[in-house]
C-alpha cells in the first residue's frame, strides 16, 4: 500500500519525521515515525476511531433503500416521446392536468378516472397529540388533507404475481 512506500522511503533516508496520511477512499490513516530509523504505524486501517452516525447519513441510508424518484422532467420527456408532442406543449399539458386535479380537489370534489384511481378531499378531525419534546398534551385541530386511492387495475398491475 501506498503507506508501506512511504514508511520505506523514510526508513532508507533515516529522516528524523513524523507524518500524517490519509490513503484513498478506504480512509486508511497511518502515522509513520522513522526516529530511530524504522516505521512504526499508531494508527492502521482496523484501528480507526469509529465516528458516530449522525441523522442526515442515517437517512442518507435509508434513502438507499427508497425507489427511483421519476422526477417531473423525466415524467415531460416520457409524456413527449408517448405522444409525439414538443417539449413545451407536454409541459403545458401536464401542468394544465395538475392544476385541474388540483383546482377540483380543493373545491371538495372528487376525481375518478377509471382504471388510474380516484382523487379527493379527505376531514381529519381534531385529536389530542403529544409534543415529543416536552411531553406536553396538545389539542391538534381539524384539518383536511388530499387523498388518492389507487384503482383495482392500478393495483393489479403493481401486483401482477398475486
Amino acid at each position: 500500500s501506498l503507506i508501506c512506500l512511504v514508511a520505506l522511503v523514510l526508513k532508507t533516508t533515516n529522516a528524523a519525521f513524523v507524518s500524517h496520511h490519509r490513503v484513498g477512499r478506504s480512509g486508511v490513516k497511518g502515522v509513520v515515525s522513522t526516529r530511530s530509523g524504522t516505521a512504526r504505524f499508531a494508527a492502521a486501517k482496523g484501528a480507526t476511531k469509529k465516528k458516530k452516525t449522525s441523522k442526515a447519513a442515517k437517512s442518507k441510508a435509508a434513502k438507499k433503500d427508497a425507489p427511483e424518484t421519476f422526477k417531473k422532467a423525466e415524467f415531460i420527456k416520457s409524456i413527449q416521446e408517448k405522444t409525439g408532442m414538443n417539449k413545451v406543449d407536454s409541459e403545458g399539458a401536464l401542468q394544465a392536468v395538475l392544476e385541474t386535479i388540483t383546482e377540483q380537489v380543493v373545491e371538495g370534489k372528487r376525481i375518478s378516472l377509471l382504471g388510474f384511481g380516484t382523487f379527493q378531499l379527505t376531514e381529519r378531525a381534531a385529536r389530542k397529540g403529544r409534543n415529543p419534546k416536552t411531553g406536553e398534551d396538545i389539542q391538534i385541530k381539524a384539518s383536511k388533507t388530499p387523498s388518492f386511492k389507487a384503482s383495482k387495475v392500478f393495483k393489479e398491475q403493481c401486483n401482477p404475481d398475486r
